[in-house]
């Protein structure tokens, strides 16, 4: 019987491993959307962190959940994005999230990190050294499944546009917050794509890395 009784608890103990190890997705706290510093104070403090002393600590949960949803939450109901969008469509510019628990693809809709994979990414995707000091890195994508209904030749055009405002939006939403924030446009293309598993007609814009 006692033999049964630990078997019986092996067999559960690693069962709920197994499910907390499988089941990683995280359900972001609500962003900060009232309060905090005025626009035009957020225009003066916003600037590019320096790269030779980037700061590493990490930010809280509640902090990432603005910053992302400044970059393409809802904010008017179930319609509406923190950044314009070509034709009234959902965002077309994913961005996923390198920390150091894995890598992560926000779900503007419902506020989410869903995980891609449990490898941490940070220190192999940045061609300048300070990049993998960063506590977060936001990759932005542009998905072709998301831009189906633009014409082929507006593409590229239509998620580069995109994608700047909400690096601005990542800008502002960080000062505003007091985290440091910088734009990097050299990255190890190849070793991210690998990453991140995106599909071949998916462009990899830019990256935005994240620190206080």
């Amino acid at each position: 019987m006692k033999r049964f009784f630990k078997f019986f608890a092996g067999v559960t103990a690693l069962t709920l491993f197994s499910v907390s190890a499988a089941v990683a997705d995280i359900r972001l706290p609500d962003p900060q959307t009232e309060g905090g510093i005025g626009l035009f104070q957020a225009l003066k403090e916003r600037a590019s962190a320096p790269g030779g002393d980037f700061p590493t600590a990490p930010l809280s949960m509640e902090e990432l959940s603005t910053i992302l949803w400044a970059a393409t939450g809802l904010n008017r109901g179930d319609q509406g994005w923190t950044v314009p969008m070509a034709n009234g469509l959902p965002p077309y510019v994913d961005i996923y999230a390198a920390l150091d628990s894995g890598v992560f693809k926000y779900d503007w809709g419902s506020n989410s990190l869903i995980e891609v994979s449990k490898e941490d990414i940070r220190g192999n995707i940045g061609s300048q050294n300070f990049v993998a000091q960063a506590s977060c890195s936001l990759i932005l994508v542009s998905s072709e499944e998301g831009l189906a209904k633009v014409n082929d030749e507006l593409k590229k055009q239509f998620a580069h546009v995109a994608a700047g405002a909400m690096t601005q939006d990542i800008y502002l939403a960080s000062a505003a917050l007091h985290v440091g924030a910088r734009y990097i446009h050299s990255l190890k293309y190849p070793e991210t794509r690998s990453a991140l598993g995106i599909p071949d007609g998916d462009e990899i814009i830019c990256l935005m890395i994240l620190g206080k």
